[in-house]
């Protein structure tokens, strides 16, 4: 795996990339918000042309010249919209390894915005953290791919600017916080969903995990090599698959029921299947599956039910399932 270099360009390029995401740069339905606002995506209204220390913002001529190719039309008064947001960096530290690099960035997003428009950049920095999460989300630098863990702090207005070319400005910093990883499949892209045929034959529930592991599980037989039969080697004659499942007692229709199943004091089917179905990457894989272990336990400390599911891949009986 190759080192990464950092700079100033590809990071505004993985920030402007969260921006222009459609579960982040949505339409204002707001009614509160002003009548030229409505039906516009957060981005259209905000008007901001972002840059790094090497590019210069345009001027307001610029910006008019420019309007004026792409509209046919404008006037002084559309500079009064345009917004400018200056992305640089600060504290970069890695962890110096020989065959990955993981690093952590220290970033500052400067913007010079209307003062009207603060609490929309505040909405917009929300609704990317809300979409980012805990996410490995995969960026590019260069040629090379890696994980990303951002973190956007809340817009702090250190000034405001009463009289400027853009009408009464003020300047607001973001702090934005980067974890980079390496390209590797993570906690993120898996998803676990459980079908209970007794409540819904077509019905995935998805199972919200701690942890969760599988298991192949080989049966073997000793054999002597041909060439050498006093040294001994193995066979494989039959496999079993486990699932564990470690997760926390939410409010879930697939929770309940498993729950429901193990505290109950009346005898139940040892051999009733559920459906298993599990996503790794984009990819499904799905397998009909009998109880094997199921551990549920409360701590007291943190007044948390947890449970530890185990599932076993369902066997036949006389050729019956």
């Amino acid at each position: 795996m190759n080192k990464i270099r950092i700079t100033a360009d590809a990071v505004l390029a993985i920030v402007r990339g969260i921006f222009e995401d459609e579960d982040v740069n949505i339409k204002i339905d707001d009614p509160e918000a002003p009548e030229d606002w409505q039906g516009k995506t957060i981005a259209d209204v905000l008007s901001v042309e972002y840059y790094t220390f090497k590019h210069r913002p345009s001027s307001t001529q610029k910006v008019i010249d420019s309007i004026l190719e792409e509209r046919g039309q404008t006037d002084n008064l559309a500079a009064l919209s345009q917004s400018f947001g200056l992305l640089s960096l600060g504290t970069i530290e890695r962890l110096f390894t020989k065959d990955n690099d993981t690093i952590v960035i220290e970033a500052s997003l400067e913007y010079y915005i209307q003062t009207s428009k603060i609490k929309l950049l505040e909405y917009l920095i929300e609704n990317c953290n809300i979409a980012t999460c805990g996410i490995r989300i995969p960026v590019q630098f260069g040629e090379e791919t890696r994980r990303a863990v951002i973190f956007f702090e809340r817009p702090l207005v250190s000034d405001v600017l009463t009289s400027s070319p853009f009408g009464e400005m003020c300047l607001a910093d973001i702090n934005i916080t980067l974890a980079l990883y390496p390209d590797v499949v993570t906690y993120s892209e898996y998803s676990v969903e459980i079908c209970i045929p007794k409540l819904d034959p077509e019905r995935y529930i998805s199972i919200p995990l701690s942890s969760f592991s599988a298991a192949d599980i080989m049966t073997q037989d000793p054999v002597p090599n041909m060439e050498a039969r006093r040294t001994v080697s193995n066979i494989n004659l039959s496999r079993a698959t486990s699932f564990i499942l470690v997760f926390d007692g939410y409010i879930n229709d697939a929770i309940d029921y498993l729950t429901d199943r193990s505290l109950t004091p009346d005898d139940t089917d040892n051999n009733e299947p559920f459906y298993l179905r599990a996503t790794r990457n984009n990819k499904t894989y799905v397998h009909t599956v009998v109880i094997k272990d199921h551990q549920i336990s409360v701590n007291a400390d943190t007044n948390n039910e947890t449970h530890t599911l185990t599932f076993d891949k369902r066997g036949l009986i006389d050729g019956i399932a």
